[in-house]
């Protein structure tokens, strides 16, 4: 099963994370973690913005198509994407008394959102920005706690 040049779901979910920071954001609900290490925050940066593009275009991957190897593999990441998606915002609604739990929940669930992508739609560029982005977003979370 191929979706071509561009995936709108993950363009949804992405939207979807996006719109939960903004909000979140402008709530004041969010805190703003950096790291003291510069190269930390740029390879963060580079790893979720990397994410978002290559959730939605098939950049680097063969015939720039998007593709899974089964029916069920699709039906699993239509699940878990809409569950991931869930926790991700149930967890910002206990931020703010939830403590490290839902902060590592917070760094986690996107990463795995983006991992999980990567793995199911056969996209390796998503999977290398996906660890990426997972490592060096866990060290910036760990760093500000």
């Amino acid at each position: 099963m191929d979706f071509n040049w561009i995936n709108i779901i993950n363009m949804a979910a992405v939207v979807w994370l996006i719109l939960i920071n903004v909000f979140v954001a402008r709530k004041g609900l969010s805190d703003s973690f950096n790291s003291k290490h510069f190269i930390v925050n740029i390879f963060e940066q580079i790893g979720r913005y990397g994410c978002m593009v290559l959730m939605i275009l098939p950049i680097f991957t063969s015939g720039w198509k998007f593709g899974f190897g089964s029916v069920a593999e699709m039906l699993i990441w239509i699940c878990l994407t809409i569950l991931l998606l869930a926790i991700y915002s149930f967890l910002w609604t206990k931020k703010a008394n939830g403590g490290v739990f839902v902060l590592y929940g917070l760094a986690f669930v996107p990463a795995v959102l983006f991992l999980l992508n990567g793995l199911l739609l056969r996209h390796p560029a998503l999977v290398v920005a996906s660890l990426v982005f997972g490592v060096f977003h866990f060290l910036i979370v760990k760093e500000n706690i």
